[in-house]
């Protein structure tokens, strides 16, 4: 055996030398499979010989820690490091993509208060098929998350991010209501093929238990977007009232074109997966792709590459549980599609000015978006999906259950306008956490793909509700679209706390199998039937 040095802690396993360390750092294999991942490998006289070892000391200062991953060593200062990285140069930047859609998604809203139906001399009803032309084919084109597994992300990002932008500033140029749902048709198949499915994509740089606080800076773009649109409308309609250009086209267009800009940036700066991020040093490329193997399946481990199996598909199209977190957002996306698109209008018609309903449509997503963070960052911290969502799916009722009381008693519209807080807050917040808990307890990248694309294929039927749900002959207090939103919000806290109890029996009924096994010198779960079930799900539990 060779050398070893004395333990520095009585925590820590015995440690070897300094130069044996650093050989096995740089030759740790590819694969797992003919190493055992719990060993470190030295160079003893020409010679690979193993030593089992947890944790080491990468150099003689003693408070320095070492964390063991398989099948070798980082320290926790240099994961951290690429954390940051990933955090300031692809997270923030996947979220600036996704409010320039959402802002290109929702301006609508904004562009019917500052003239669009007088313009165009469109009738409610015509409105409202407007906003359902876009849902129609983003529920269509929603098995597209799937393809960030099989295409290269930097050039489909790229891509989808440069067509709606240039469909949304084509919009500037609608001359009647047939182009303008054409249009809100493309522009649905463009975001389509990007945001369902940019939280599979962020789950190849991320593990299980730091995803939902990546998801949540992801999906807080949304209420930052809407917040922002709201601002940005308001001098827009100002400039507009003196200006040649309609407000509502140029609202379009210079909402529009900066989409279009930014999609060469993104394909230069995205990185297809951990070891090609060109921000990141090779040190730090090789610690992202080893931090994450234990995400991943035994097959994709050994062949280095994202695998796509239609067995795995098939085995998730079968799962119960992808359809009621899809139940859950189809329920959420009745609020989540309905109220950035119809909340200048509602405000509007608690009778305040046109520039006034733009600016006071701001402040309640500018809260929702400081939640959404928040949220995610203590659902990360305490490993928790389901409490989170039920609470804030209960905040959310008792907003809409304030706005619905307030409308029906014919109270003061503060008390409507108040209410909208704890709605915006509660929903977008419940969004985030349930695309993270759909792809948190998915153990392949094919499996991550496919549950998305059902949450987005059951949940983009919510928005055909939400967007029907303020008709002109509601206004001003819409009570029954209210209603509906609060009724919907309730049955998501209902439902999250029954799939927790579905989790919670499955995952003891695992151990219990996993141990008789175990305790009878059966199948270690590497082949066979028993290996069937527990080769990959033996460690995988899910996160409640």
């Amino acid at each position: 055996m060779p050398p070893r040095n004395k333990p520095f802690h009585n925590s820590f396993s015995v440690a070897p030398r300094a130069s044996n360390f650093a050989y096995a750092l740089e030759q740790a294999p590819e694969s797992p499979s003919h190493r055992s991942p719990h060993k470190l490998w030295h160079s003893n006289d020409g010679e690979d010989v193993p030593c089992h070892v947890e944790k080491f000391i990468l150099d003689p200062a003693p408070e320095q820690e070492l964390v063991h991953e398989t099948p070798a060593l980082y320290t926790s200062d240099e994961e951290q490091a690429v954390l940051k990285k990933f955090d300031r140069r692809l997270v923030l930047f996947i979220a600036l993509l996704y409010m320039l859609g959402f802002l290109d998604r929702s301006n609508i809203g904004n562009a019917k208060v500052a003239g669009l139906l007088d313009d165009l001399s469109l009738n409610s009803s015509q409105y409202e098929w407007i906003l359902r032309s876009f849902y129609i084919t983003y529920l269509l084109f929603e098995w597209m998350p799937v393809l960030y597994a099989v295409l290269s992300p930097s050039t489909y990002i790229a891509s989808c991010v440069a067509a709606w932008g240039l469909i949304a500033s084509l919009q500037a140029l609608a001359t009647s209501y047939a182009s303008l749902c054409v249009l809100r048709a493309l522009l649905g198949i463009s975001e389509a093929a990007f945001s369902p499915g940019v939280p599979v994509f962020l789950a190849f740089f991320y593990k299980r238990d730091e995803l939902a606080y990546r998801i949540g800076l992801f999906i807080s773009a949304a209420p930052l977007a809407t917040s922002f649109a709201g601002s940005l409308a308001w001098v827009i309609t100002k400039l507009g009232q003196r200006s040649p250009i309609a407000p509502w086209r140029m609202l379009f267009l210079v909402e529009g074109f900066p989409s279009v800009i930014i999609s060469v940036f993104a394909f230069y700066s995205i990185p297809n997966n951990p070891g090609a991020a060109r921000f990141l040093s090779k040190r730090e490329r090789r610690v992202a792709e080893i931090r994450l193997r234990r995400e991943k399946p035994k097959d994709q481990q050994e062949s280095g590459r994202r695998s796509f199996q239609w067995e795995e598909i098939w085995a998730t199209v079968k799962d119960p549980k992808c359809y009621l977190t899809a139940l859950m957002f189809c329920s959420c996306n009745v609020a989540f599609s309905s109220l950035p698109v119809f909340l200048p209008t509602i405000i509007n018609d608690m009778g305040y000015s046109t520039l006034r309903s733009q600016a006071l449509s701001a402040p309640p997503y500018l809260v929702a978006f400081i939640t959404v963070v928040m949220t995610a960052y203590y659902s990360d911290k305490y490993k928790d999906r389901s409490l989170f969502i039920c609470f804030h799916a209960l905040l959310a009722a008792g907003g809409y259950a304030m706005i619905t009381l307030a409308g029906a008693l014919k109270a003061n519209s503060l008390w409507r306008y108040g209410g909208l807080y704890p709605a915006a807050s509660g929903f977008f917040s419940a969004v985030t956490l349930l695309i993270t808990w759909t792809i948190n307890n998915q153990d392949s990248d094919a499996k991550r793909g496919t549950g998305v694309a059902i949450l987005n294929l059951i949940g983009q039927l919510g928005p055909f509700i939400g967007t029907a749900l303020y008709p002109e002959s509601d206004k001003p207090y819409y009570v029954p679209g209210m209603a509906i939103c609060t009724v919907f919000m309730l049955a998501v806290a209902a439902l999250s706390l029954w799939l927790r109890k579905i989790m919670q029996y499955q995952n003891r009924a695992r151990d219990r199998r996993y141990t008789t096994l175990k305790g009878t010198g059966g199948n270690d779960g590497s082949n066979g039937e028993d290996g069937e079930l527990f080769g990959q799900e033996r460690r995988f539990t899910y996160i409640l």
